[in-house]
């Protein structure tokens, strides 16, 4: 356990804070990387921080401005105004971007998961400099309203860390990862923290919000990565293949075998040779 804190604490030590406007707030934006170089922005997903690319940022920093924030609601970002929707924290985020990368800079959004679903709404806005958007596991047909992914536990607030452990490990596994040993510490420690200061109703939001839409007319290049065990795909991940090539025919989109929804975490190593190669096809 004292491995897994001193690795967070080691990424989070190397991270340049930065906070912008937030509601009656600020968001917390964390960034990694030479300042000068081409940006790049990770957008975590429901119930998460930008601990969710705690396994990629380092690598993604060796020839990247990687800039991960905590989306409004979450993390160490306070709260959106009330009654939030995709437009309206794609509109926060893109101010922040505003503020963090220069006009002449060109951005690579990535967006896991939720994320993903704010990503498209984001690149509309960022049209003067955005160069590619890449999808890592956004249900972007809406998400699925049957099977594991809908049968999670809850869990008391007032259960001990103890107590609630093996339920949080439990919804981990049928949600996030297609290999139960993926589940170690360190998913475990960061997801118990990212559970207590979540206050964004993510769900309700992808619930009523159809992330293709958003991906459509936008002229700068689409990827997309997928573990072919997402639980989260509605009707599945055929469809969203058949989706994603029928927005931009020519997109990329790479499966990992025997992944589950949390790709970049599961299969990390596989991710972080595929997402430099992919992006340095965007010229």
């Amino acid at each position: 356990m004292h491995a897994t804190h001193d690795i967070l604490d080691n990424i989070r030590g190397q991270a340049r804070t930065h906070r912008t406007p937030c509601g009656d707030g600020e968001m917390i934006w964390r960034a990694w990387g030479d300042p000068g170089a081409p940006a790049i922005v990770l957008l975590h997903g429901g119930f998460g921080a930008w601990n969710h690319w705690v396994r990629n940022i380092i690598a993604l920093a060796a020839n990247r401005k990687v800039i991960a924030p905590d989306l409004p609601g979450c993390g160490d970002s306070n709260d959106p105004p009330s009654s939030p929707n995709a437009e309206s924290l794609a509109a926060i985020l893109s101010a922040g971007i505003d503020r963090l990368v220069r006009d002449d800079c060109a951005l690579d959004l990535v967006g896991f998961s939720f994320g993903g679903l704010l990503a498209g709404p984001i690149a509309h806005r960022q049209v003067r400099r955005i160069r590619s958007v890449t999808i890592v596991g956004t249900p972007i047909l809406g998400l699925t309203t049957a099977g594991p992914a809908n049968a999670l536990l809850p869990v008391p607030p007032d259960l001990e860390p103890e107590d609630a452990a093996p339920i949080y490990r439990r919804n981990l596994e049928k949600l996030m990862v297609c290999n139960p040993d993926a589940v170690d510490d360190l998913a475990m420690t960061l997801h118990m923290a990212n559970m207590t200061k979540n206050r964004l109703r993510s769900r309700s939001i992808a619930r009523r919000t159809i992330a293709a839409e958003s991906l459509r007319d936008l002229s700068c290049h689409l990827g997309f990565i997928y573990g072919d065990g997402d639980v989260t795909l509605d009707p599945d991940l055929d469809a969203v293949r058949a989706a994603a090539l029928e927005i931009q025919p020519d997109a990329p989109f790479h499966v990992f075998p025997n992944t589950g929804h949390w790709a970049q975490y599961e299969a990390a190593d596989a991710f972080n040779a595929l997402l430099p190669k992919l992006l340095a096809t965007y010229g």
